[in-house]
Formats: structure tokens, sequence, C-alpha cells
């Protein structure tokens, strides 16, 4: 009584699964991959700047930082590799957002904690605006009729503060911050047309004593300096705060996204979207005498040359956590997290190229991979049905739930078919069979001895179990094989054979089972001619 009331949980959990199965596959149609559909070609190239040079090092490090970022995205069957140029090239089949997929993909992911300077404001009479800056050509913009353009600190603040005077020298072109009492009117009033022309810099007429520091463009990296004019030093660096797009003044960096431990996007207690950080014991001493040495100033934690947000110090923090606040969406917070959870890439990449790709087999290619694997289940079917008569009815059944499952779990999991997923897939039908015709000729083993039906399928069972089990270990073995050292195709090969050798066990080994011993039951499906054994063999 008991194994029978196992055998019908059994057979109900797999028509649960069969239901789901068929939901998913009217539902949710099989992504193609980039052989039979086509998909997102990008290609990253790097590029040298200070502290970040090219090795072949830095580039196997980046791609299994892209391949991370992949993973996590969800993207299956992806392809990346590298290119005779050293350019980084990155196949995604189906993409269904090809530019989010880029943006997180490429993202070098340099989290920085500087301290925030000031923001820098135009004015044109009583009318203030943010002045803006160009990361790309590493230009300050603001309207030419702007009376003057200084710096502000705690800009949001009841009480912000004027820190500094921006001010271009007319014969140079050269800019330079001045003190916050400087006179741009002044400044170019005293100067004429021949102390401008016998002067090299405007530096040479400027009160040296109101010159805080003067900006420099690095024209490798396209960053504007503040350099101390004296001694060379780095003062500062401006950057665009991506809550207002506000060129910023920053300073030194002063801790770095290596020392991180985690990042999570989430709530606040206010009901604010924000990104948590934490930080390694050795980050979290070096933050703690961040917070320390900076009460009253702005601390602002900068994500890939943007900053993200700038919050006040009032309090020494210890512990080593942090939150990244004023997002805009939680998809936004999510993707940040991504991007630091895998870490910075090692190197600078820019997008050299980004394009949509065509099939390279097709349709054509399709189609006669499923007429094949049409054609083998149909023979398998028909020789199961000849040779093992009543078992083999119970083997088509348990293919036909095979290929639902299959079917059902690669479209709910949205996996991309290729065509050497489609030959895994005709490979574990076979290997689905191959238990079967193991568990069946065992249990006509038994039944040549004279046992009872249902006695012989149970010796059948347990005489077959070790055999079946060892033959498809090895074949998982196989299959993680290849996909820890394949790439793209291989590593989908790699994912239907073990998905088909993992489901085809459980039919084989619950599913059929539980039909056999309740067919057994039956007495009209218990003679010896349902499992194929003659009478005389009997005897």
């Amino acid at each position: 009584m008991r194994n029978k009331k196992i055998n019908i949980i059994v057979l109900a959990i797999f028509i649960l699964i069969i239901g789901i199965s068929i939901y998913y596959i009217i539902t949710e149609p099989i992504n193609l991959g980039l052989d039979l559909k086509g998909g997102t070609q990008i290609i990253l190239k790097p590029v040298e700047s200070e502290g970040s040079v090219v090795t072949s090092e830095s580039l196997d490090k980046a791609m299994l930082i892209i391949m991370d970022r992949i993973d996590r995205l969800g993207i299956s069957e992806p392809l990346v590799t590298r290119d005779i140029s050293n350019n980084i090239v990155i196949q995604l089949p189906g993409v269904r957002d090809p530019d989010h997929a880029i943006s997180v993909i490429g993202k070098t992911a340099q989290l920085e904690f500087r301290i925030l300077n000031g923001t820098l404001v135009s004015r044109i009479g009583q009318d203030t605006g943010f002045v803006e800056f160009d990361a790309d050509t590493g230009s300050i913009i603001y309207s030419e009729d702007a009376e003057e353009v200084i710096l502000v600190e705690n800009i949001n603040s009841s009480m912000p503060i004027k820190s500094g005077v921006l001010y271009t020298d007319p014969s140079t072109g050269d800019i330079y911050l001045m003190d916050k009492d400087f006179d741009p009117e002044a400044a170019v009033g005293s100067i004429d047309d021949e102390e401008a022309a016998d002067s090299e810099t405007g530096s040479d007429i400027l009160d040296p004593g109101m010159i805080i520091g003067k900006f420099e463009k690095n024209e490798d990296s396209g960053e504007l300096l503040l350099i101390n004019i004296d001694d060379g030093s780095l003062l500062g660096e401006l950057l665009i705060d991506s809550r207002t797009n506000a060129a910023s003044l920053v300073g030194p960096v002063l801790l770095t996204g290596d020392k991180l431990a985690k990042a999570g996007a989430g709530y606040d207690s206010n009901g604010r979207i924000m990104v948590s950080l934490s930080f390694k014991q050795e980050g979290a001493g070096i933050f703690e005498d961040i917070t320390r040495n900076n009460i009253g100033e702005q601390l602002a934690i900068v994500l890939d040359e943007e900053i993200k947000s700038a919050p006040s110090l009032g309090v020494v923090i210890s512990g080593g956590d942090a939150v990244i606040e004023g997002i805009n969406s939680l998809d936004e917070a999510q993707d940040i997290a991504l991007v630091l959870q895998t870490g910075a890439l090692p190197i600078n990449l820019i997008i050299e190229e980004s394009s949509t790709v065509g099939p390279t087999l097709g349709k054509d290619a399709l189609d006669k991979g499923i007429y094949a694997g049409i054609i083998g289940l149909s023979l398998i079917l028909l020789f199961m049905l000849v040779y093992y008569r009543g078992l083999g009815l119970i083997s088509a059944l348990s293919l036909v739930l095979y290929v639902a499952i299959f079917w059902g779990i690669m479209a709910g999991i949205g996996a991309a078919l290729t065509l050497p997923g489609i030959a895994g897939i005709i490979l574990t039908i076979g290997m689905a069979v191959d238990a079967n015709v193991i568990i069946f000729a065992r249990i006509r083993e038994e039944a040549r001895k004279g046992k009872s039906t249902r006695i012989s399928i149970g010796d059948g069972f347990k005489n077959a179990l070790r055999t079946i089990v060892d033959a498809n270990v090895t074949t998982l073995i196989t299959a993680a094989a290849l996909y820890r050292f394949g790439t793209g195709p291989i590593k989908g090969f790699a994912v239907t054979l073990a998905l088909g050798v993992l489901i085809s066990m459980a039919i084989s080994l619950l599913f059929t089972r539980a039909v056999l011993f309740s067919a057994a039951g039956l007495p009209a499906l218990a003679s010896p001619g349902f499992i194929g054994v003659k009478k005389k063999e009997e005897k």
C-alpha cells in the first residue's frame, strides 16, 4: 500500500511538472543563439592611460570580469574572445535590450572616494546656472554672456559658500581657479595688448597670491586637472555630477573600490533607493580615517569619473559601511551594485563597434537540426515498440515526457538554443532511451527466470540502477569539463548535455518505475507478453 501511494505521488508530481513545462513552452518561446538568429556584437578596444597598461594578463582579467557581468545579467550562450588587434569581441545572442547590456558590460567600475571642493556656477545678472563639463573633450561649457563663473561649496544647502572664481587668460586661453575675492574685470582691465603679447602666461601678470591653481588637460585620458603652478602637485580634478550634470571639483583620490568587499542595491529606512557598500578590513580603517579627518566636508562617491553622491561628513564612520544615494531607479542601483561586485576592469575599454549581426547558419540549419531530431526520435520509438512491446509504449511515453520537460526548462530559464545545443538534445534523447533499454533488458532477464512481472520489475530496476548511474555520472563529468574549459557554443552543448542527462535519469528512475509498478498491478498488463517475454521462454 505504501509503495502504491508513493507511485501515485511520483506520477502526480510529474503531471504537475509537465503542466508547468507546457505553460512555458506556450508562453516563453526559446531564444535562438547567435548562429541561428543573430544578436549583438560589441568590440571593446583597450586604451592605455596612466596607471593602466594593456598586457595579456590584464586583457585576460578583463575578459573574466566581463563574462561574470554577462552571467549576472542572465544572458545565455555569450561568446567573449580576443581578436588579432587585442580587442575584446563580445557576441550576445538574442538580447532584448542591447543598449543596457553594453552600458553594464563595458563600464570600467572604477570606484573612488574624494572630497568635493565645490560646484561651478555661472552668473548672468541675478540668474545662475550650473556649468557643464564635456569629459570627452575636457571642455568647460557655459554661456559666453556669463558675467562670472564661480566655485560654490555646499551648493544644495541653504547657505552655499563662494570659494573661488574661474578666470580664462585672454591671450593664451589658459584657465585658472582664483581666490574668491578675485575680480575678473579688474584683471582684464589691467592687461593691455602689448603686455599680453610679451607674456607667455597670464600667471606672470596675475597676482600669484590670488591663484589657487591652473587647469590642465591630460591628453591621454582626457582628464581636466587642477595643478598647483608652484610645484606641479595635483590639487583636484573636474568631474560631472550625475545628479545635476554640473561640473564639480573634487580633490585627490582617498580610497578606491579595490578595498570593497561587497555591494548591494535596495532601499534605506526612508524608502529611498541606494547602493550599500561594505569594505574589507583594510578599507574600513582607511574609510574611518577619511571621515575623521574631514568632518564638515562633503565626501564625493565617484564611479567611472561621475559623482554619484556627495554626503556631508558629520561624524566618524567606523565599521566600513557606506551608501550611494541619489539614484533614479532600482534598476540603475542594481546595475551599479553589479559592476562594483564583479570588480573594476583592470584596463580602460572604449566601444570600438556595436552592431547587430545576422545568423551565421540561419533557418535552414535550424530546420535540418529539428528534422534530424524528429526522424531520430521516430525511429527510436518504432524500435522500442517493436522489440519491447508493452514496455515500448511506456518508453515512448517517457520520451515524450522527456522532450516536453526539457523544452519547458529551456524556455523557462531563457536559454539560447544553438546548433551545438540541438546536437546535445539529440544526443541526450539517445541516452534517455539507453537507460530504458538497460532497465527493460534486466526486467526481461528476471522474467525469464520465472519470476512474476512485479518481482521482475523490482529486481530489474535494482540490477540496472548502478549501471545507469555510472554511465550518466561519467557523462556529467564530461559535460562539466566542456563547460569549464569551453567557450560560447561549446558551453551551450555542455549545458544541454548535462540538463538532458539529469532529466533522463529522473524520468527513468522515478517516472518509468512508478508507471511500471502501477501497470503491473493491473491483471491485463501483468502478463509476460506485456514486457516482451514469450510464454515458452518462461518454462
